[in-house]
């Protein structure tokens, strides 16, 4: 019962139990049941997050850079992942496992791991320049703005040179690149560093001094460090042109350097008689014509083959030709030696060394020479033998009875 007054005049009036009870109840689950749905829908919208230790730094033209990112869930669902602001002759892509990506599955249990790459190009004006990266649901989406400052000023970039880029020679010879890493940032940095190659090449990077490779070099602010890469062609590689490149990667930079090596060929030169044998048989002051056979058994071709000997004193040796002018692969050709002992030579073996000797190889055989006196000597010298009986047969017949 309540006192309620109307007309002047003052009334008690019945009010009936639990109606403002029943009012209040309704009132208060109302506002219980709408701060549940903000919390759910609140919930929903935030459950995804996209974050990278670095949103805004400053690179200049022509410098590669790499953002990590993270991306987390509450629950395991698909997100579309994809890149807006990306200014014209740009290049960036969301890398993960080393791939581009355009979508992942999350799980709530452990963040997933993306890379942005990011290369700006060589002529890119200075200023500001902003990428968002987008993470979408069929619902909703989550975005990342990365902030880059192109800039000249100095100590903002990492480089890498090398002395030589290109290299050429045969498939058996190693090749020696000498590189040159410098730090110019204000900061000590440290460089993860890899190579990459034909399949079976040796490939070993290693600090200038170092005995041992090494995956990472730190290097100071302002400073540089020498790299050498030793490279060892795989057998039997063809001839052609091969690629490798050197790669820094240190402090959200990624610095590379191109390399070649150019394989010319193999190049396996040989001599020797067309038999085989190494021996010869020559008469003392006379010239003995030999044949020899100079074979190119590798995989390239031999310029300016020369042949030469070295023999004892007083002898000669020519060749004809003198010089092979071209040697492809594969190729025999036969030379003709002319020996010419010393006129006095004694009869017996003497050992001459032959010579066939290209820019790209060389061939050296010892041969056995049999110098034989003349036939003609023998003659005279048997008549001589023959006379000097004859006259003491004469002399004894004569004389010697008296």
């Amino acid at each position: 019962m309540r006192c309620v007054k109307q007309d002047g005049v003052e009334r008690m009036t019945w009010i009936r139990p639990g109606t403002g009870v029943r009012v209040g109840s309704i009132f208060v689950l109302t506002v219980a049941m709408a701060f549940l749905l903000v919390v759910t829908l609140g919930g929903t919208a935030l459950a995804t997050t996209l974050t990278s230790p670095y949103v805004a730094v400053t690179v200049q033209a022509g410098q590669t850079v790499n953002f990590e990112l993270s991306v987390s869930d509450t629950v395991v669902q698909r997100l579309d992942m994809s890149l807006t602001g990306v200014p014209e002759g740009w290049e960036a892509n969301i890398l993960g496992g080393g791939r581009p990506v355009s979508a992942i599955m999350t799980d709530p249990a452990e963040p997933s791991r993306l890379q942005l790459q990011v290369k700006v190009p060589t002529d890119a004006e200075r200023g500001q320049a902003t990428l968002t990266v987008v993470a979408r649901t069929n619902a909703t989406s989550t975005t990342l703005p990365i902030t880059l400052t192109v800039s000249d000023l100095e100590g903002g970039t990492t480089t890498m040179e090398a002395d030589y880029t290109s290299l050429r020679g045969p498939a058996t010879a190693s090749y020696s690149f000498s590189l040159h890493l410098k730090n110019s940032t204000l900061e000590a940095r440290t460089y993860n560093l890899s190579v990459d190659g034909p399949a079976n090449w040796a490939l070993s990077l290693k600090p200038s001094g170092a005995s041992q490779e090494t995956p990472t070099v730190s290097v100071e602010s302002q400073a540089s460090q020498k790299l050498n890469l030793e490279v060892k062609p795989a057998p039997g590689v063809e001839i052609g042109t091969y690629d490798i490149v050197v790669s820094a990667v240190g402090g959200g930079e990624t610095v590379q350097v191109p390399l070649q090596v150019e394989i010319t060929g193999t190049y396996t030169l040989t001599m020797t008689t067309p038999d085989g044998s190494l021996n010869a048989d020559v008469k003392a002051g006379d010239t003995t014509k030999v044949p020899f056979v100079v074979t190119n058994s590798g995989t390239g071709p031999l310029q300016g083959v020369r042949l030469s000997a070295t023999a004892p004193t007083n002898w000669e040796v020519e060749f004809e030709p003198a010089v092979i002018d071209v040697l492809n692969a594969d190729e025999q050709v036969t030379v003709m030696a002319e020996f010419t002992p010393a006129e006095n030579a004694i009869a017996g073996d003497y050992v001459v060394t032959m010579n066939a000797r290209a820019d790209q190889a060389a061939a050296q055989s010892d041969i056995r020479v049999t110098v034989k006196t003349s036939t003609l000597w023998g003659v005279i010298g048997v008549l001589v033998v023959v006379a000097v009986i004859a006259i003491l047969a004469f002399v004894f017949r004569r004389y010697g009875h008296r």
